[in-house]
């Protein structure tokens, strides 16, 4: 179980590595605070900080897919794989609970992560009246198995 306090911390550090930090559209506290009480977290702590972590939901989804909401690595942990790792983990955690899907939003020019989301097998996901047209929207189809 991870502390508030660390989140908040987390979310503070990795704020501007955002192509448009998390800051600008939320204040960081309260999504530290809701990470808390609704989202599933996968992350990994080094001596009790928090290096990464995947942030998402898997209750309360609509059309069951769950919802990966903020991916991040704190720079002087990057390029260990703990994004792509911890992504694969959310997915599994939506397969074992049954969902058909996972899908994210990425800035267009956020190329590091949608190299990694592409080789994990999200593709490009278009849906009538997107909601965030100028996002890239990527989806990971589970198989009705529950494999992934």
């Amino acid at each position: 179980m991870v502390a508030i306090d660390d989140l908040k911390v987390f979310l503070m550090a990795v704020d501007n590595s955002f192509p448009i930090p998390l800051a600008q559209k939320q204040n960081l506290v309260a999504l530290a605070e809701k990470f808390k009480d609704k989202a599933d977290l996968c992350y990994v702590k080094e001596k009790d900080q928090i290096m990464a972590l995947v942030a998402g939901y898997t209750k309360n989804v609509t059309d069951n897919m769950g919802y990966i909401s903020v991916v991040a690595t704190l720079p002087v942990a990057r390029g260990r794989g703990y994004a792509t790792k911890l992504v694969k983990e959310f997915v599994e955690l939506a397969a074992k609970k049954r969902l058909d899907a996972v899908h994210l939003y990425t800035d267009r020019s956020n190329y590091a992560a949608i190299n990694m989301y592409q080789k994990i097998g999200f593709e490009e996901w278009l849906c009538e009246n997107e909601p965030r047209p100028d996002d890239l929207h990527l989806i990971y189809r589970i198989d009705t198995e529950g494999c992934v």
